[in-house]
């Protein structure tokens, strides 16, 4: 199914209102996102998914090049007894924009954060272990109890608005 046609089916639906998209997504994981909070592996390249509630979303080796996710809420999730941590472990965030959004506790292991913009988001206890940071933008950001352990952070801005070199 095209993009084109899929996207037309959803907005036919009344998603659409639910969930914004864009053209170059893959209309049937923003779906199987919207309902299950899971898009393993799926391709999300150039979503539109600002201001979303992502809450405990699950990205492993998602394809978010280009996404837009500022504003949007990707925070960790109460659930009963458990906090579910939103999950782009692996993900490819390469250029996307996450500013301002609400990350604190996500889990961004080994993901590819290449000039991603991060600037003012709340990253608060993230785990960014391994993740290639290169070029991104962090400047405002909230970082506290943030973890870079092994992080690539060439020509990275951090929070305080210096440039991190450190992994080049």
């Amino acid at each position: 199914m095209s993009s084109h046609l899929a996207v037309s089916i959803i907005a036919a639906s009344g998603l659409l209102a639910a969930m914004p998209i864009a053209l170059s997504a893959d209309a049937s994981k923003l779906e199987t996102l919207r309902v299950t909070n899971a898009c393993k592996y799926c391709d999300l390249t150039d979503a539109a998914l600002s201001g979303a509630d992502l809450r405990g979303a699950d990205f492993q080796n998602a394809n978010l090049v280009g996404a837009n996710l500022s504003k949007a809420d990707l925070s960790q999730r109460p659930m009963e007894k458990r906090t579910l941590s939103t999950n782009f472990e692996s993900a490819n965030l390469k250029k996307a924009n996450l500013s301002e959004a609400k990350l604190n506790g996500a889990n961004f292991q080994g993901a590819f954060l290449r000039e991603t913009n991060l600037q003012g988001a709340d990253l608060s206890n993230a785990e960014f272990g391994s993740a290639n940071l290169k070029g991104a933008n962090l400047k405002g950001a909230t970082a506290t109890g943030t973890k870079f352990d092994g992080a690539k952070l060439c020509n990275t801005v951090m929070p305080d608005g210096s440039v991190n070199d450190s992994g080049c």
